[in-house]
């Protein structure tokens, strides 16, 4: 009896262990059937133990006591955990809680008791796989309750904040509505996995653009970012190379009113990616090294001018600062502040109106409507789909005929895209990145422009042309006496006399330069500086005769006249050009040319600058100082026109030392 007795009581105690063991794993597991559980420190592995299932605190600053069940890297150094199944009702860490399969084929999280979270996937009672559900999590970070050779339910259609390979961005749209989209949510804080306050999914209008919206504190769904129009192989606003290449694909057709479009990213290599968008509302592309550490790839918007819009309609946003984060906000062509104050003062909300309303006809003998071309962009937004297009042409022509048609674009990639009159969202990428845009403006504004460049490249070149040519004048006066040595002119000019009917003229010009200065033979053997003479005649025709009016003053070199500051200057435009150049423009050209020979590099404005004023005609030009009557021999001038530039290498004798920098 005794020893039927102790068989029986190990019988039962086998039995009962057999059913401990059942109901919880207390170790990692591969899969978990009905009626087992994850407890507190219990995992569920993938086959290549990638990843891992369990219980985690956040290691953020958040609530130590809260638990949450969720997906997290087993390879990875820190934390990271791509999706969180109780992400809105966390345990408490001082309660009883698991994670539990249950015999109708749901997982729930379980706090004394009572279920927080279900996966809502129960079989029927009657199915014959209703007794053969298993979850299992795969090395895709993909966990799956499965009834037999069917999955019933799946993480991947159900995200949180991060985006792995494998998953798909779904869109689907019936009879031009969206019923069903696949939606990325942050977290509310670094650590808090609460529902957060962006979101991120493809355009319910079905344009395939990404979109990031602000769905919380009180944003109504506001755009945040956008990753613009998709180009066959890569977002239009999105300058990751690598990322289109490689990685992400589009199935279904944009712009379609019924269907199915998805995006799905599959990597190229064995390294791990994922793409996770931030409690701040940036997304992140993330490599795993080999080390455990992530490394960031790709990460959007970072920078003001990747924010939506932010320069307001009909404007473009230029980076600058050396780390871009200064937005500059300009009017497109044909369009002005719709509040020049609240513009200039960097409020862009209000954006920008045209300067002159359309024609609406093509552009023929000068009239009509034409279109500025804008390199290099970021393609605004709600952008129309010609499908039927052929060419670029054919884009132009079937905007051009188009009234309500205010922009266009075409590329082998995007095909024709056109836009309405307002264009909203663009960006110029500072590296030559993007696309370009082909704005409507009426045609007159087109060769005002054309004009305007044309005339500021002439000016330009002419100014160019003059100065090296008085540089190569100024090189060859100084070079005269060696050149006169070779050419053995020397000797015969000092045995010259001097002609007796230039004595007076000498004479009446030493009576109006002070102190003669030694000639060039006699001065340390042409090495000390000089400036050029000229003649009586000269001086006498350009200060009228030595007249009182245009005197300036007096000094050790005698009497100083003056022209330009006597608004006499039409007098130095060539008559040649007077009937068909514009007085302003002639002497706006003279009072540059001006600024070009001043004696100081400081005085001297940069190519740069010379562009600019002469292709503007509401810059104010810095008045040119008075020419100098000696060189001098100081290398900078604190009170300059240009005080900012200093001319640090300089010579006062024969030779010129020319810095490497255009002027």
């Amino acid at each position: 009896m005794a020893h039927a007795a102790a068989a029986a009581a190990l019988a039962l105690l086998v039995f009962l262990c057999a059913q401990a063991r059942d109901a919880g794993v207390h170790a990692a597991a591969v899969t978990l059937s009905q009626g087992q559980s994850l407890g507190a420190t219990d995992k569920l592995v993938s086959a290549g133990g990638t990843f891992e299932l369990a219980f985690f605190t956040p290691t953020g600053a958040g609530d130590p006591s809260r638990r949450y069940l969720g997906i997290m890297y087993a390879q990875s150094a820190e934390q990271t955990v791509p999706w969180v199944a109780n992400r809105d009702a966390p345990v408490s860490a001082g309660s009883a809680y698991s994670a539990t399969v249950t015999a109708a084929g749901e997982l729930q999280v379980l706090e004394e008791g009572r279920v927080v979270w279900r996966t809502n996937s129960a079989t029927p009672a009657s199915s014959s796989s209703a007794a053969n559900v298993t979850l299992t999590l795969l090395d895709t970070g993909n966990l799956q309750l499965t009834a037999g050779a069917t999955v019933i339910w799946r993480s991947f259609d159900y995200p949180t904040d991060t985006f792995l390979p494998g998953m798909s961005i779904i869109l689907e749209r019936r009879d031009g509505a969206a019923v069903r989209r696949t939606l990325f949510t942050s977290w509310r804080s670094p650590g808090d996995p609460g529902t957060g306050d962006f979101t991120l999914g493809q355009d319910p209008l079905g344009s395939a653009q990404l979109y990031i919206w602000r769905t919380g504190g009180g944003n109504n769904n506001s755009t945040y970012w956008r990753s613009g129009q998709w180009a066959n192989t890569n977002f239009v606003g999105v300058p990751w190379r690598s990322l289109y290449v490689y990685g992400f694909k589009l199935n279904g057709d944009p712009y379609n009113g019924s269907g199915v479009m998805y995006y799905v990213f599959n990597t190229y290599n064995s390294s791990e990616y994922r793409f996770m968008l931030h409690s701040n509302g940036t997304e992140t592309c993330y490599m795993l090294l080999d080390t455990g550490e992530w490394e960031t790839v790709w990460s959007e918007p970072t920078i003001p001018c990747q924010d939506y819009n932010m320069c307001g309609a009909n404007a473009g946003c230029a980076s600058g600062g050396d780390d871009g984060q200064q937005a500059i906000c300009t009017c497109l062509t044909g369009f002005e502040p719709r509040n020049v104050s609240e513009y200039s003062n960097g409020n862009w909300t209000q954006g920008c109106v045209r300067s002159s309303p359309l024609t609406c006809e093509t552009n023929s003998s000068g009239g009509g409507d034409g279109f500025a071309d804008l390199p290099g962009v970021k393609l605004p937004n709600f952008a129309a789909w010609g499908s039927t297009v052929g060419d670029a042409d054919a884009c132009k022509q079937s905007c051009l005929a188009n009234c309500s048609c205010g922009a266009y674009s075409y590329s082998n990639n995007t095909s024709c895209l056109t836009w309405g009159q307002d264009l909203l969202d663009i960006y110029q990428f500072p590296d030559g990145e993007g696309y370009d845009l082909q704005i409507k403006v009426p045609a007159y504004l087109l060769e005002t422009g054309s004009k305007r460049r044309r005339w500021t490249t002439v000016v330009v070149a002419v100014v160019i042309v003059v100065v090296v040519l008085a540089g190569c004048g100024l090189l060859l006066w100084k070079c005269r006496r060696r050149i006169k040595e070779k050419l053995g002119i020397v000797g015969r000019e000092k045995t010259k006399t001097t002609q007796p009917s230039l004595l007076p003229l000498r004479e009446a010009r030493q009576d109006f330069s002070g102190p003669k200065q030694p000639d060039q033979e006699e001065a340390e053997g042409g090495k000390k500086c000089e400036l050029p003479l000229f003649s009586f005649e000269t001086v006498a025709a350009a200060t009228g005769d030595f007249g009182a009016d245009n005197k300036l003053g007096e000094g050790g070199f005698g009497h100083v006249y003056k022209l330009w500051n006597a608004d006499k200057g039409e007098r130095l435009i060539d008559p040649a050009i007077l009937p068909a150049c514009p007085v302003r423009d002639a002497l706006r050209c003279v009072h540059m040319a001006l600024l070009c020979v001043q004696d100081h590099a400081c005085d001297r404005p940069d190519i740069p600058y010379v562009v600019m004023a002469l292709g503007s005609d509401s810059s104010v030009l810095p008045m040119p100082k008075p020419p100098t009557f000696t060189l001098q021999c100081t290398s900078s001038d604190k009170d300059g026109i240009f005080p900012d530039r200093v001319d640090e290498s300089y010579s006062a004798c024969d030779l010129t030392v020319t810095m490497l920098q255009g002027r």
